[in-house]
């Protein structure tokens, strides 16, 4: 049985660092802070919205200190990357360049759609990131 009418409405990250998590999103995408939980207390966090999607950063778990091999990422089953459509990728890709993040190359799939391309990257957690140019579906 399916959900009547069900939507995606956030993705939800865990993060060392919310605040770079908050600065990345919002310059490279647009995201802006919808609502803040637990504010001002111990473990606050928060939802970034763009549209009808939403990205919920928590902070880790104090109780839980990350290791060494602790980061984001592909994980073997579950989270593999996030994908955005955007218009053209150079100018995303020259800004992430800019600040130091190394983009993979470009990569061309014209068998796939005319024009379409990408090209992967990680934010400041170490989540893959994608980013589509020109894509759409078959049907």
């Amino acid at each position: 049985m399916s959900i009547p009418s069900s939507i995606i409405t956030h993705i939800a990250f865990r993060c060392r660092d919310l605040t770079a998590q908050e600065v990345f999103y919002t310059r490279h995408f647009g995201f802006q802070r919808s609502r803040t939980f637990r504010r001002g207390e111990p473990g606050e966090f928060f939802l970034l919205k763009l549209g009808s999607m939403r990205l919920e950063l928590f902070p880790l778990d104090p109780a839980k200190p990350p290791t060494d091999e602790d980061k984001g990422g592909e994980q073997p089953i579950g989270f593999r990357h996030l994908a955005f459509e955007v218009p053209k990728l150079e100018p995303i890709l020259d800004a992430l360049k800019a600040e130091g993040i190394e983009p993979d190359p470009i990569v061309e799939l014209p068998q796939i759609a005319p024009g379409f391309r990408i090209a992967f990257f990680r934010d400041p957690e170490g989540n893959v990131i994608e980013l589509m140019e020109n894509y759409c579906d078959e049907a």
